[in-house]
């Protein structure tokens, strides 16, 4: 493991430098990604990967790839869905705002799986047609 002139790993050096232009606290992104803080200043400083990385760059907006092994360009290479490329930068943070908020929530076990939604949401409409039903039947 090569350690740098601070004595950080490179990975280290590419956590800290991400978070620090994203201009985050290690406690903020302990609540945005769930990591301890303690952790993550571990890996900031002799980290070699992490289980987090994909979540951290996600979060950092840099390259998972880039973050993980330092190759590559440093911003880029997020995968996303062809329907997100013609949204503007404002649409785009508010999609990744909304999608955030998502994962926030059902990290505390706050929000229910779309599939779910679906189903409910057709509860009423059953309901209600099933009440037509026998009003029609008793006439």
């Amino acid at each position: 493991m090569e350690n740098s002139k601070q004595g950080r790993t490179p990975f280290g050096e590419r956590l800290l430098r991400a978070r620090k232009n994203r201009g985050l606290t290690q406690k903020q992104v302990e609540m945005h990604v769930g990591i301890a803080q303690s952790n993550l200043a571990e890996l900031e400083l002799k980290g070699t990967g992490s289980s987090f990385t994909v979540s951290l760059a996600l979060l950092y907006g840099v390259n998972p790839v880039w973050l993980a092994l330092g190759k590559g360009p440093v911003t880029g290479g997020r995968p996303s869905p062809d329907w997100l490329e013609g949204l503007s930068e404002s649409e785009l943070r508010s999609v990744e705002e909304f999608v955030q908020n998502i994962v926030a929530a059902r990290r505390r076990g706050q929000a229910r799986r779309p599939q779910m939604d679906a189903v409910d949401s057709q509860e009423p409409d059953r309901k209600r047609e099933a009440r037509k039903g026998t009003a029609s039947k008793g006439k």
